[in-house]
């Protein structure tokens, strides 16, 4: 018999063993593919992975004369207790509008706005269907609020979606994660298991109440100082910004195109030539910073003596020395367009905008993001309103005449882009087979006589405007419009010559912004001028425009007191 030491244990063979070790290997992996594909049979709800927003909707369900309605009540949306059902009719066209105030028409009456000319058009084009316009825009709503209203109407059943989004995007105060984005999230847009991990690990900075815009007061007490806001001064948060922007946009048109609803995804045009950046950054000092002043001072004088070529010369010197003051480009582009270069000077304008250091107009890197996002989406069409209205403006760029401020269209400019968005959706029989050929041609015509400049609410409206956005020259326009308006004649040529019907307030304005330009244009012509008592004037201007703004910078006195 054998002792227990005389027995030996076969050792595995090699193949075993390789067996063995693969699949200790593999299990773990194994495991992992099997909760990805559990999560995929059960996934989130897409969230946002820059910012926390908690539910809020724009709309409420209530039964009118026994029919299951949408209702819009949210105080961010436009036309309160404006209803339709949340069945589409039967044959219906239902095309809904979603972004900010531009989309929404604003600040014109309900039936002169680009949603009320749409539907005119493509109910004179199908007569025979019920058609529904839906203004689901939001009131001062950054991409990422419209992306939140986007999953909401997603369920309405839309024909086609308008998506026209982007001036907002600075609007609220929020922080951002700027360490390096790397593969953690390049793989969450791919994964449910690692869009998991990443909630745990790097949830989002910031959480937003839905039901309240964050820090508002804030941005325009900023607008009004001419402070520098955060998010834009800051490179990496701006970079950020932007990222966030091309998300949301991209979410929506990728969930729309997988529901199989067509999306006009527009890009976002602005005031460029009669708009002054608010906020123009200059890094210099001393006598360099002495120098600057000099030259842009002397490229303005050139603009004024009409010597452009000159302008632009010693202006480009000025802009070498400080390359992101962004006033700069915009006397740039004057001086383009007086020489007669509008390539040069369009592309100037557009730089203006972009270096703005408190913006308040889409960014040109939102329009590219836009334009690649509908190039690489099934099912999505551009509507490049930005080029749109650059070819059919009178000028090298677009400016007050096709926008009544920064970015709100003129009733001209709105019948423009309700044209283009008809255009597009019988070109591409998104609603399926329509009028063709010379048909079409009167569709988009309107009955309206609607007038603007004589809209005296809206012209009250458009100096309140100018003035908190510090658009001196256009300011003191529009207090000689509105003096007109009020007596029924012509428009003031002065001050001197205002009504004293209109408010004291806009008096007091006309007065502020005639002594800062004045005073600007005498300095620049080498005359003498009385700056301080222009800046005097201007200070106690503002401080009676904005009481409200005036008590913030109390409780704002270390950051703000200083300044006066």
């Amino acid at each position: 018999m054998k002792s227990a030491k005389d027995v030996r244990t076969t050792p595995p063979s090699k193949a075993k063993e390789f067996t063995f070790r693969a699949l200790a290997i593999m299990l773990p992996f194994v495991a992992l593919l099997l909760l990805e594909f559990g999560f995929r049979l059960f996934p989130l709800e897409a969230r946002d992975k820059y910012i926390n927003i908690t539910p809020f909707s724009l709309f409420t369900r209530e039964t009118i004369d026994g029919v299951d309605s949408i209702v819009i009540t949210s105080r961010f949306g436009y036309n309160q207790r404006t209803a339709f059902p949340v069945k589409r009719p039967d044959d219906g066209i239902r095309i809904v509008l979603l972004g900010g105030s531009a989309i929404a028409g604003w600040p014109h009456p309900p039936a002169e706005t680009f949603g009320a000319y749409l539907q005119q058009a493509l109910q004179r084009a199908y007569p025979d269907r019920p058609v529904e316009v839906i203004n689901a825009a939001g009131h001062g709503f950054a991409s990422y609020r419209v992306r939140r209203i986007f999953d909401e109407i997603v369920e309405l059943d839309p024909t086609a979606i308008v998506i026209w989004s982007g001036n907002n995007e600075f609007l609220e105060s929020r922080e951002y994660d700027t360490g390096a984005t790397g593969l953690l999230d390049a793989l969450s847009d791919r994964s449910q298991l690692v869009s998991r991990i990443r909630l745990v690990i790097r949830p989002a900075p910031t959480k937003l109440r839905g039901e309240e815009l964050h820090d508002v007061a804030a941005f325009f007490w900023a607008k009004v100082q001419q402070e520098a806001l955060k998010l834009r001064g800051d490179p990496q948060l701006l970079s950020r910004v932007e990222e966030h922007y091309a998300d949301s946009i991209r979410y929506m048109a990728t969930e729309a195109a997988r529901r199989n609803i067509p999306v006009l995804l527009c890009t976002v045009p602005s005031n460029l030539r009669d708009w002054l950046p608010t906020v123009s950054h200059n890094s210099l000092k001393g006598a360099r910073l002495d120098e600057w002043t000099q030259l842009t001072e002397r490229a303005q004088r050139d603009l004024l003596e009409q010597d452009a070529q000159a302008g632009i010369s010693v202006l480009k010197q000025a802009i070498e020395m400080e390359p992101e003051h962004a006033e700069s480009y915009f006397w740039l582009g004057r001086l383009y367009e007086a020489a007669g270069q509008k390539e040069e000077a369009l592309e100037a304008y557009r730089l203006a905008k972009d270096l703005d250091y408190n913006p308040f107009r889409a960014l040109s890197s939102f329009n590219r993001s836009v334009r690649q996002i509908a190039a690489e989406t099934e099912g999505v069409f551009l509507l490049d309103i930005e080029r749109i209205l650059q070819d059919e403006s009178d000028y090298a760029a677009p400016g007050f005449d096709m926008f009544l401020d920064y970015v709100h269209l003129t009733k001209r400019a709105n019948l423009i882009v309700t044209k283009n968005a008809f255009d597009v959706l019988m070109d591409r029989e998104l609603l399926g087979p329509g009028p063709t050929g010379a048909a079409v041609a009167d569709l988009t015509d309107t009955d309206s006589s609607y007038d603007e400049t004589r809209d005296l609410s809206i012209q009250r409206r458009l100096f309140y405007l100018f003035t908190f956005n510090h658009q001196y020259e256009a300011g003191l326009k529009q207090i000689f419009r509105l003096h007109g308006l009020k007596t029924g004649g012509p428009a003031a040529r002065d001050c001197e010559e205002l009504s004293p019907d209109l408010p004291r307030l806009v008096r007091k304005g006309c007065r502020a912004f005639s002594l800062a330009l004045g005073t600007h244009r005498s300095k620049i012509l080498g005359q003498p001028a009385n700056t301080e008592m222009a800046d005097t004037e201007l200070r106690a201007f503002y401080h009676s425009y904005a009481p409200s703004y005036a008590a913030m910078q109390r409780r704002h006195e270390p950051q703000h007191h200083k300044k006066d």
